[in-house]
């Protein structure tokens, strides 16, 4: 972390070095802040913390600003299904119908199981593709 201030009157702005997309996605797994990867996402299982509590990021950045995570929750939700379906028909030979209602079942349990990773991953890309995250002028 930096910190610069143009002159005595004005607050010092504070600015954190970009972390790798590793770090950012370890961060993401654990549900940290992507930002300092100290303060923790979630509140509860489904309501996030307003700021971090160590370096005061602020997670909602905008109404609706986590559609996006409900795209990534979708498309792991899909990816997981296709292969388990393949795995389970093509190999165990298991009949279509004998899939269909435990795959419907993992279709609506898994996403509500993943909704925190998937809104700590999107909070995690954007911190990776806007400047903006990467310092305290965002407020």
């Amino acid at each position: 972390m930096t910190t610069e201030s143009a002159n005595e009157n004005q607050p010092t702005i504070r600015r954190w070095h970009r972390p790798e997309y590793e770090t950012l996605i370890a961060r993401a797994l654990k549900l940290r802040c992507p930002r300092c990867g100290e303060g923790k996402l979630f509140a509860g299982f489904f309501r996030m913390h307003e700021r971090c509590s160590h370096c005061g990021l602020k997670y909602e950045r905008a109404p609706g600003y986590y559609l996006g995570s409900s795209y990534v929750n979708y498309g792991i939700t899909a990816i997981l299904l296709l292969f388990v379906y393949v795995i389970l028909h093509y190999k165990f030979h298991l009949t279509n119908q004998q899939l269909a209602g435990p795959l419907a079942g993992f279709c609506v349990i898994f996403p509500l199981l993943a909704f925190r990773h998937a809104r700590a991953l999107w909070l995690a890309m954007d911190c990776r593709w806007d400047p903006g995250m990467m310092t305290d002028e965002e407020d």
